[in-house]
């Protein structure tokens, strides 16, 4: 197994919706859109597919961030999935942050 780790400083998070749906997938993006901080939700799932993609050792070139879906089990616990694979992963927040962690 590989770790994968990113960090985002939220306020520096390009704002406005182009941003979001060329980083969420539509199922994501709803849910974004039905997010009461908004900055946190994107913030987070970027860091997640970040993390995955430096776990790759493969950088931009794993995958596009529209190709990764962050999903969340019925207790809340969130995982990726990149084609058929599904990646443990954690995401954590606080304050202007958003931490992410992926093992693949």
């Amino acid at each position: 197994m590989r770790p994968g780790i990113d960090l985002v400083y939220l306020p520096r998070l390009p704002k406005g919706e182009t941003f979001a749906r060329g980083v969420l997938t539509d199922e994501e993006y709803g849910q974004y859109l039905a997010s009461p901080d908004k900055a946190e939700f994107l913030g987070g799932h970027y860091a997640a597919k970040e993390a995955y993609m430096k776990a790759t050792g493969r950088g931009l070139e794993a995958a596009r961030f529209r190709d990764l879906e962050i999903r969340y089990e019925n207790g809340g616990a969130p995982y990726l999935v990149h084609g058929d694979c599904r990646y443990d992963i954690s995401i954590s927040h606080d304050g202007d942050y958003a931490v992410a962690v992926v093992l693949v």
